[in-house]
């Protein structure tokens, strides 16, 4: 009798694991359609008259004036569109598109640069006013500085120091050179090959927005945001290219070397210079 109840108990615990099991699949195969196609669109077959031309017209917008089918008395929703709209709160939000680059990074610069815009927050003005809020939060909340570098070369040291102390010119600079590297060794990508150079410059817009984001959170913990950002970084590559775990790791880390050691001789060679000319 108590083994009866025993496997009895044990065949509900199967099952109800089973059926957890079951909707954690179902909700992972909805947030990976919803990776891929975050976004529906409805054509609203529903008659209108514009308030602006008064041409009468099916659609969402007018063919004539293009004045939104949306618009006409005001009302506390119109109110809060326009405020929406003026914060980047809409249809192009930037709390949305910073959401979704958290998300699904690869497949947002895919969508971008493949000529969907509609998806996204233009991700070069997202990233100017993101740099200019943690400017100036850095200005008024500062935060200690890092310790000197000890590499045993003088200039080298000197380099690292000056990168490590404007950490966002040194993303920045590194976001511009690894352009080149990431179209070289991504050039033959299975899901987005031949991209070209200017795609390759929003691709890195995108990842300085998630770095800033990383490094203004973890401002106390540099270690925890470097490795959230590569971790990001690789996830965006393998989204956005479609190589598989081992071929996105290597390249993604010969791009990261190669820039990171241009950067710092870059750094270096304006060091000498500036001596020679002072001396």
């Amino acid at each position: 009798m108590k083994l009866f109840r025993i496997n009895k108990i044990t065949k509900r615990l199967a099952d109800y694991f089973k059926r957890i099991g079951q909707v954690i699949a179902d909700r992972w195969h909805m947030f990976r359609a919803w990776q891929e196609h975050p976004i529906s669109y409805r054509m609203d077959e529903e008659e209108h008259v514009c308030n602006n031309c008064g041409h009468t017209f099916r659609g969402n917008y007018c063919p004539v004036c293009s004045q939104s089918a949306r618009h006409g008395r005001i009302t506390w929703l119109a109110i809060w569109q326009g405020i929406a709209q003026l914060w980047g709160i809409e249809s192009r939000s930037a709390i949305y598109t910073l959401w979704q680059l958290f998300l699904r990074p690869g497949y947002l610069v895919r969508d971008y640069i493949s000529g969907k815009r509609q998806v996204s927050y233009p991700p070069v003005k997202l990233l100017f006013i993101l740099a200019a809020v943690v400017t100036l939060a850095r200005y008024f909340f500062p935060v200690s500085a890092p310790e000197p570098s000890q590499l045993g070369f003088k200039y080298l040291d000197l380099a690292s120091d000056w990168l490590n102390n404007h950490q966002n010119i040194s993303e920045l600079l590194q976001g511009c050179i690894v352009i080149l590297p990431t179209w070289f060794f991504f050039r033959k990508a299975p899901l987005y090959p031949k991209h070209t150079i200017p795609e390759g410059f929003y691709l890195q817009v995108y990842l300085a927005i998630l770095s800033y984001i990383l490094y203004s959170i973890f401002v106390e913990n540099i270690s925890i945001a470097f490795v959230l950002t590569l971790c990001y970084d690789f996830m965006a590559y393998k989204q956005l290219f479609g190589y598989g775990y081992w071929g996105t790791l290597w390249r993604l880390a010969t791009c990261i070397v190669l820039s990171f050691s241009a950067m710092l001789l870059l750094a270096m060679i304006c060091f000498l210079i500036s001596k020679y000319l002072l001396s």
